[in-house]
């Protein structure tokens, strides 16, 4: 059975031979069919403006990460110094202390899925505009080339393309020079 990722891949080439089969007459007798290629994410990320929304989250990323594994940390000396004092404590004492440890791991965990969830919510928030310019970017370069079509490379679909029409690192230029 093809993998959901073999289907779409095939899906995509499917529809690609469709446009150029049934597009080739008019296509060629109009100077031909061109497509060019560019990998967004490639030219977002070596973008000026990409690199400073990437450390700005790596930035927030590093202060929630720190400040969860001294809380992970916390609660895993809680953990050991129960385990030590087993004996010593009554049965009610320690299972008492036991369900304080569980609450407070529980509520780690929420926190932890709220940070990730943070993290997830300023990714979107900071990639979105510029994810909006590479595309107009992109399309106004496509059009400037003469191209039919852009395809993203990132998606994982093209095998091959001849450097001419990868407009990636146009992309990212064009990027820089926005503001």
């Amino acid at each position: 059975m093809p993998t959901f990722k073999t289907l779409i891949l095939f899906i995509l080439l499917s529809t690609i031979t469709l446009v150029l089969f049934m597009g080739t007459g008019s296509a060629l007798a109009q100077g031909g069919f061109t497509v060019g290629v560019v990998d967004i994410r490639k030219a977002i990320g070596d973008s000026k403006q990409g690199k400073a929304a990437s450390d700005k989250l790596e930035s927030k990323y590093n202060a929630l990460k720190k400040n969860l594994d001294q809380k992970q940390a916390a609660l895993e000396k809680k953990d050991q110094d129960l385990r030590n004092q087993a004996s010593t404590l009554s049965q009610e004492a320690f299972e008492r202390r036991q369900q304080e440890l569980m609450g407070e791991i529980s509520a780690f965990r929420e926190e932890a899925q709220r940070a990730t969830e943070e993290m997830q919510r300023a990714f979107e928030e900071a990639m979105a505009p510029l994810g909006d310019k590479a595309q107009e970017i992109t399309a106004s370069i496509a059009k400037s080339r003469g191209f039919s079509m852009v395809i993203d490379a990132a998606g994982g679909a093209v095998l091959f393309v001849d450097p001419a029409y990868n407009i990636t690192a146009e992309v990212t230029q064009q990027m820089d020079k926005s503001r």
